[in-house]
């Protein structure tokens, strides 16, 4: 990608937000707001979140769940038929809105859609053990929008479903899923403990939060590092959940836990019956009979894990992704010259020809400023074409992290560019 074609700006200071990340996705113009909790995403956020998802994508396809594709905008009915519709809006967080031909919602969430989804299609217990997910856009209209994208009025989510014939194979997916859960956190290199929480308006009687802990996390948990356990504060709170717990880590005691601040990336949930049987959600069991549907949801809020992982990884440079998801691993910066635009030019058509992504900062900027705004962007490695070349036929490559740098042939910079990973 060539930066004057990006539509990016980046401005000299930095703002004042929550986060420092934040802060640099809106000083280098890829996050954009454009009202309280509504926000556009730029190339590399975009690019980013696109990896972000890959991943999220193959560790699913590998525990054999299946992507599908719900709507955005959903029928009333679906959510009189679960219970839910009077709940979400006097609770004031739905987008709700009449319509040609009748009354929608704008999904904050799609547990009676997937259940419609697959309602004449699972009626067989030799239809279950199912899991679907999505990645699609959530609407909430939230109170109290903070930091970006921790918290917005219209989020990317991605939530799967899963679909049993008995408790006990509900709670086998349940724990199947969870470990999913955990490889995904791993590869993205992002700390996570599943937290004891309630169900609140999802519904169900089991559920955790996957807690990432944060400086800037909006959420407060109990934590003991001893056990390892963390507890949601409602839950510490509840007198049967805390029993619960009891029963489980022996006599536990509060005052052995410490308050810790933290950002929840992710829930999953134990559901059960309880939207078959208000939906109706029946299948023909081994013994003939009609039962209903046991069910789990698992769900990680896509924009506010990348979030997550961009205070995780910033530093005083600016961004810094991970390899993993990392946009533009190369980057280009050349004197303004005729010769050493044409040489830039040499090298990003070599590149771009081989599928590899680069960024070539190629505004008349001096190469000072195009070393800032590559480094803002997190740009690993830098291909520097500057008065060196014209002395020795070198170029220079610049490692961001160590700001070392090491003079390489044309040749020998543009193989290395091809075979850096």
């Amino acid at each position: 990608m060539k930066f004057s074609k990006s539509g990016m700006r980046i401005e000299k200071k930095r703002g004042n937000d929550e986060s420092r990340s934040t802060e640099f996705c809106f000083q280098s113009s890829i996050l954009k707001r454009h009202g309280a909790g509504i926000y556009g995403l730029g190339t590399i956020l975009v690019m980013a979140r696109n990896k972000l998802m890959e991943v999220i994508r193959k560790k699913l396809n590998k525990y054999d769940a299946c992507e599908i594709c719900l709507p955005v905008v959903q029928l009333k009915q679906f959510w009189v038929e679960s219970g839910r519709w009077d709940k979400y809006v006097s609770a004031g967080e739905m987008f709700h809105f009449e319509g040609k031909n009748g009354e929608y919602c704008l999904a904050p969430t799609a547990e009676e859609m997937v259940h419609n989804f697959v309602k004449n299609n699972l009626v067989s217990y030799k239809n279950l053990n199912v899991c679907l997910y999505q990645f699609t856009t959530k609407c909430r209209d939230e109170l109290r929008v903070r930091g970006g994208l921790l918290r917005s009025k219209e989020f990317m989510m991605k939530d799967a479903y899963s679909f049993h014939a008995s408790e006990e194979e509900m709670i086998k997916g349940y724990n199947y899923y969870r470990e999913c859960y955990a490889e995904i956190f791993k590869e993205l290199g992002i700390q996570v403990l599943p937290v004891r929480a309630l169900n609140g308006a999802i519904g169900g009687k089991f559920s955790e939060e996957m807690m990432h802990f944060s400086p800037i996390g909006e959420d407060k948990c109990l934590y003991n590092k001893e056990l390892n356990l963390a507890l949601n504060l409602e839950v510490a709170e509840d007198e049967k959940a805390f029993e619960e717990i009891k029963k489980e880590y022996g006599d536990i005691d509060l005052k052995d836990f410490e308050v810790s601040r933290c950002i929840e990336v992710g829930h999953i949930f134990r559901l059960g019956q309880s939207y078959s049987i208000s939906m109706d959600g029946k299948f023909t069991n081994k013994d003939g009979k009609q039962d209903y549907y046991y069910m789990n949801c698992y769900g990680i809020g896509v924009n506010r894990l990348l979030a997550s992982i961009l205070e995780d990884n910033c530093d005083d440079k600016g961004l810094n992704f991970p390899n993993c998801i990392c946009p533009f691993k190369i980057g280009i910066a050349n004197l303004n010259d005729e010769e050493l635009n044409s040489v830039a030019k040499q090298i990003y058509d070599n590149l771009t020809d081989n599928n590899i992504e680069v960024l070539w900062q190629d505004t008349d900027s001096s190469i000072g400023e195009k070393m800032k705004d590559l480094n803002m962007l997190g740009i690993q490695k830098a291909i520097i074409i500057g008065n060196n070349y014209k002395k020795t036929g070198k170029v220079e490559i610049e490692d961001r992290k160590t700001g070392e740098k090491e003079l390489m042939s044309l040749e020998d910079a543009i193989s290395f560019a091809l075979n850096y990973n």
